[in-house]
């Protein structure tokens, strides 16, 4: 899995969720991609029916954006799930190493009741595709929702955030890799 960090803060639109995002940066293949700037995802990019039903705002000032795509044949929106909840519960390990306790219901966490994450999954023809982004700040964030962020929690370097958790996911998705290739079928 191909692993990069961009050093430009970019704006999360919820355009970059669509196929191919990371290919457009010359980054060819299965691959996890982190970056931070705001996040104002637009309708037309909305992938959350309940969210775009009802109406709802994703926003932040500042955040740390987790795109993940990886390619199969055919691609499967269960295993974009499943690929998602391992993304998060790595998230959780890394803030746990630095005495930063989160609750995790389902694909998201939460600091003393206060959401901490933002994350949706989705599949297309090839590959399964996923956005994290965890606040770095709880400015811009939707009134109506209580949040939490790394900087209360005393985090003032993301990219130390960013470097734990690709390692931590891409060694759990290589091992996982690793177990395929060595197992005999039923």
């Amino acid at each position: 899995m191909i692993s990069r960090i961009l050093p430009d803060q970019i704006k999360y639109d919820g355009s970059q969720i669509a196929p191919l995002w990371a290919y457009s940066m010359g980054i060819k293949g299965n691959s996890i991609v982190i970056f931070h700037g705001p996040m104002d995802v637009t309708f037309d990019n909305m992938k959350d029916l309940e969210d775009s039903k009802a109406g709802k705002t994703i926003q932040g000032d500042d955040l740390i954006h987790i795109i993940v795509e990886r390619f199969d044949s055919p691609a499967s929106m269960r295993l974009a799930y499943y690929m998602q909840r391992l993304l998060i519960v790595c998230i959780k390990d890394v803030l746990e190493r630095h005495k930063i306790k989160t609750v995790r219901n389902g694909d998201d966490l939460f600091i003393d009741g206060k959401k901490l994450t933002v994350s949706i999954a989705s599949a297309g023809v090839s590959s399964e595709k996923i956005h994290c982004g965890i606040n770095i700040t709880t400015r811009g964030t939707p009134k109506d929702i209580e949040t939490s962020a790394l900087e209360d929690s005393g985090i003032k370097n993301w990219k130390t955030i960013a470097e734990e958790v690709i390692d931590i996911f891409v060694h759990e998705i290589e091992d996982i890799e690793g177990d395929i290739v060595k197992t005999k079928s039923l």
